[in-house]
């Protein structure tokens, strides 16, 4: 079902946004996204920094290299993990936001009395989902044969 012409025609029921509003919101996505990059440049400094640590410490010092490694790559795929939650999650939220901005009306000549279709009565009855279904039970015979 093609609903663009419903979304317009609510759309244009919706009163006016206040631009003071608007404006704030396009500032705190703003500030919101520096504030994002910051701590994601913070957290891979702490990582970097673990990775270096362990590196140092544990691998080319000789003291435990395999748990060295295995420690390594669990920090490693632990932040890969993080970064693709993060980056899934802001594909979903850009999904959102291009699905919530309403499509402009179609240009058309037609218009469509859709109050007139709730008005009119329904003139074929709906068939039941079970209406064909008794027919391939099983049927006890109650008079008896001779």
């Amino acid at each position: 079902m093609n609903l663009e012409q419903v979304s317009a025609a609510l759309s244009e029921q919706l009163p006016d946004r206040d631009v003071n509003i608007e404006r704030s919101e396009a500032r705190l996505e703003v500030f919101g996204n520096i504030v994002f990059v910051g701590f994601g440049i913070v957290i891979v400094a702490a990582v970097i920094g673990i990775l270096y640590t362990i590196i140092t410490k544990m691998i080319l010092s000789g003291e435990a290299p395999i748990v060295g490694v295995l420690l390594g790559n669990f920090v490693l795929f632990a932040m890969l993990t993080l970064a693709y939650v993060v980056f899934r999650e802001d594909l979903n939220e850009r999904k959102k936001k291009a699905r919530a901005v309403p499509a402009p009306a179609p240009e058309s000549d037609v218009d469509i009395d859709t109050a007139k279709l709730l008005q009119d009565p329904i003139q074929e009855s709906t068939p039941s989902v079970v209406e064909d279904t008794t027919d391939l039970l099983p049927v006890e015979r109650r008079t008896r044969r001779f």
